[in-house]
């Protein structure tokens, strides 16, 4: 089993929501992309909260996340692990979160389903942070679809100061 190498943050100093997930999977370390697998709901499910178009264009979908407020990383920078579930990660090193959020103006961190929502609630670091948890956008939860886009709507829209309070799931 082969060590992998996350990617790097999408993040600058507008960035108000920061959503975490676990570490990229097979296809999207394949692509060197994030949420590469065309199975998994990410890009559809974010542009939907934020009312934008997907522009289907790698690079042209993080300037959008960032003009929009958002940004992204996974809780791991390295990982062992036999193809893409979270259940099989061993021998994982936590990112170091300390070189984006030091001093940032983050509001909200959203956990792309519950190992990056476990990871945030173990470290200190998050402590002065909200974190919500929400449903994974990996194709194995494609069958919770609307529940996944409310919860996602929700959690985008009162990062950014547009709504209500999230609901965690």
């Amino acid at each position: 089993m082969e060590t992998t190498q996350g990617f790097g943050p999408v993040f600058d100093e507008k960035t108000r929501v920061l959503i975490l997930g676990s570490h990229p999977g097979v296809p999207s370390l394949r692509k060197r992309q994030y949420y590469g697998n065309p199975g998994n709901a990410f890009w559809r499910t974010v542009f939907h909260a934020l009312e934008v178009t997907d522009p289907v264009d790698y690079t042209q979908r993080l300037e959008l996340l960032l003009e929009n407020g958002i940004g992204l990383w996974d809780v791991y920078d390295t990982v062992q692990r036999a193809g893409s579930l979270d259940v099989n990660i061993k021998n994982e090193t936590l990112n170091d979160f300390s070189r984006i959020l030091d001093g940032s103006d983050v509001r909200l961190i959203i956990a792309n389903g519950q190992t990056a929502y476990r990871e945030t609630q173990k470290h200190a670091i998050f402590e002065r942070y909200e974190v919500v948890s929400a449903l994974s956008t990996s194709g194995l939860n494609n069958g919770r679809e609307k529940e996944r886009m409310a919860q996602w709507n929700q959690a985008i829209r009162y990062g950014l100061n547009k709504e209500e309070g999230p609901k965690d799931a």
